[in-house]
């Protein structure tokens, strides 16, 4: 039954009943039937309805105080799905309905916020801009994340942008595929879901890695236990690429470059592998901390090697603070490959030497680089002289095997050489021809540059840092003698 009945009310009333009166449309019975259910509450416990209206004047009451320090304490992190319902109901059909419903839980005096948005489409949205007015950053990126958690899932919305401007905060949103949708929410508002999930499960163990990254100035290197064991066993070529193939979720050559890159500066700068990376069109500059000579080559041949298996060719200069990586020509990055390619052979040296005989004849059409020759060099070197350990089956490199070796290696160079034990500590190279160098007269600086390169890694893999220095004569060129001295000093 409904009864109707005349009510008399002046403006002092109407004033105070204007907030119900915008949550209900103007509907004043709307509005007088929920000021009854108020008052028999009120009726029922007046004591606390007394305590909850003077805790309400104030601004910073409790429950306010306790809810702003929970939101800015839970940046980061997505409201789960129940609360997320709770907050929104069951009756949004549209996106001004999310904006109407928002509003009347907004009023309230400790959230004293607003929603407004614009759209192309209230019911079918391809694009949104929702606007939050309020004082609290908090709330506001509070209300974004319900709002863009809700938005992805009922209308595919996803995040495009969002900024936050002094006591307000705008969100930007595009429709796009559902998976991307849900994404773009995360990677804005759920950034920390991961990492705090994690910590709160695993409590105990993050605690004390923390406590040791702060005592250690961060100066720490993470590395996975298979990268680890190889390092260990004193493998050369390590499993760097765990990392960066479980963070993307794909295989290291499926991995677009330009994506590569960016997770190459982001994971192993973060890892502690190396201090920073600059990235410009065709290098990039690593700033490694390292103060052993071989050490930072073995990090220098580790970050070319990552870079090769995605496509990608460098070639390395370094130096004590920095390693500088330039992009090598496209016909550098068919050598390179070739030099990737190459086996164990039984034929050792007329292989090699067939091989050595292209790169040097392809070496023609590259432009001249003395950075990319010593690479090419050192990595063809480099497999040269792991293939003669593993067939002469050489563990430990000293003064005489390694004479052996390079007389075993006159006939790849076409040269006539003559190398020595001149002391303890000394060894003793003499060139005396070198064809592929000089030639009638004509002296080729780019293959002396490639073949001088060979040695020195060969003189490097031997005897690593046991290297004091090696002292060479200067180039010979066609008014001069016609061989070059190589000294190779080794630390007792």
């Amino acid at each position: 039954m409904i009864l109707r009945k005349n009510i008399s009310l002046n403006e002092g009333y109407l004033k105070k009943l204007e907030p119900l009166m915008e949550k209900h449309k103007g509907n004043l019975s709307a509005v007088i039937r929920e000021v009854i259910d108020l008052a028999e509450a009120a009726f029922q416990d007046p004591d606390s309805v007394k305590k909850l209206i003077s805790g309400l004047k104030k601004e910073q009451n409790l429950t306010s105080s306790t809810i702003l320090w929970t939101l800015r304490n839970l940046s980061g992190r997505l409201p789960d799905n129940e609360t997320i319902n709770n907050i929104m109901g069951s009756d949004i059909f549209s996106l001004s309905d999310i904006e109407q419903r928002l509003n009347e839980l907004g009023s309230e005096i400790y959230w004293n916020s607003s929603i407004k948005v614009s759209t192309d489409n209230n019911f079918q949205p391809t694009n949104a801009i929702f606007s939050i007015t309020g004082k609290n950053h908090d709330i506001n990126n509070f209300l974004a994340s319900i709002i863009s958690s809700y938005v992805a899932k009922k209308f595919n919305l996803g995040v495009s942008k969002n900024r936050s401007i002094e006591e307000s905060f705008e969100l930007h949103l595009v429709k796009g595929d559902p998976e991307w949708a849900l994404r773009s929410v995360r990677e804005n508002f759920g950034y920390l879901e991961d990492t705090l999930s994690e910590l709160y499960r695993k409590s105990d163990f993050w605690n004390i890695l923390i406590s040791i990254y702060i005592k250690m100035n961060y100066e720490m290197t993470v590395i996975p236990a298979p990268f680890f064991e190889d390092i260990l066993a004193g493998n050369t070529t390590h499993k760097i690429t765990t990392v960066m193939e479980r963070f993307c979720g794909r295989p290291i050559k499926e991995i677009p470059h330009e994506e590569f890159l960016k997770n190459l500066k982001l994971l192993y700068q973060t890892m502690g592998l190396f201090e920073d990376i600059d990235m410009t069109r065709d290098s990039l500059i690593i700033r490694h901390g390292l103060t052993d000579r071989t050490s930072i080559k073995k990090l220098s041949n580790m970050i070319v090697e990552l870079l090769n298996l995605n496509g990608l060719t460098y070639n390395p200069t370094i130096g004590d603070n920095l390693i500088v990586l330039r992009q090598s020509p496209e016909m550098g990055k068919i050598l390179m490959r070739m030099v990737e390619d190459i086996k164990t052979k039984e034929e050792r040296d007329s292989n090699y030497h067939s091989d050595l005989l292209k790169m040097l004849e392809m070496l023609k059409n590259v432009p001249s680089n003395e950075d990319f020759l010593r690479s090419l060099s050192s990595k063809f070197g480099s497999k040269i002289i792991k293939n003669y350990e593993i067939e002469k089956k050489i563990s430990i490199w000293n003064g005489n095997t390694f004479i052996n070796y390079m007389d075993d290696m006159r006939s790849l160079l076409e040269q006539e050489s003559r190398w020595s034990l001149i002391s303890e500590n000394v060894l003793s190279g003499k060139i005396m021809k070198c064809p592929m160098v000089k030639h009638d007269s004509k002296f080729d600086a780019v293959k002396c540059i490639f073949i001088k390169g060979l040695i020195e890694e060969w003189v490097s893999h031997a005897f690593g840092d046991q290297v004091e220095k090696v002292y060479k004569t200067p180039e010979p060129d066609a008014s001069e003698k016609d061989f070059c001295d190589i000294y190779v000093a080794l630390r007792s």
